[in-house]
């Protein structure tokens, strides 16, 4: 009988670690999520007054969903090579291919790329120099 209560307390307490570690990742997002939306709230509204803000964030909300939405239902390049193969119509074909042209421009020289990481990286070694400067 012990044996059955050493295997249920082995049971429950890996259930309870599975549960504190999914707790911890969720909730941080969470509790991110609502400082996102206290914040925006808070600038809608000092922006629209308290009254009009609730709806002016509603709308922004769904024209940010739709926008979201049609860039989950967009296709890779490599999709509408296969649709041709399907038979689609001549002008479907047509504009595929010139949006799939847009992301396949070569970089010149000249070109600069960089990502924000490397931006905010390179900011903070700046600001240290001249934190270093000041001594």
């Amino acid at each position: 009988m012990d044996v059955v209560a050493w295997m249920a307390w082995l049971a429950w307490s890996i259930v309870g670690l599975v549960w504190s570690l999914l707790w911890f990742l969720i909730g941080g997002w969470v509790a991110t999520l609502a400082q996102i939306g206290v914040i925006v709230l808070v600038i809608f509204g000092y922006k629209y007054g308290w009254r009009r803000a609730p709806h002016e964030v509603v709308a922004r909300l769904g024209s940010l969903l739709r926008l979201g939405w049609a860039w989950i239902r967009t296709r890779e390049a490599g999709a509408a090579a296969t649709s041709s193969a399907r038979g689609d119509r001549p002008q479907d074909q047509g504009r595929r291919a010139r949006r799939a042209g847009l992301g396949a421009r070569r970089r010149q020289p000249g070109d600069v790329r960089i990502n924000i990481s490397t931006l905010l990286s390179l900011l903070m070694i700046a600001g240290l120099w001249m934190l270093a400067g000041l001594r």
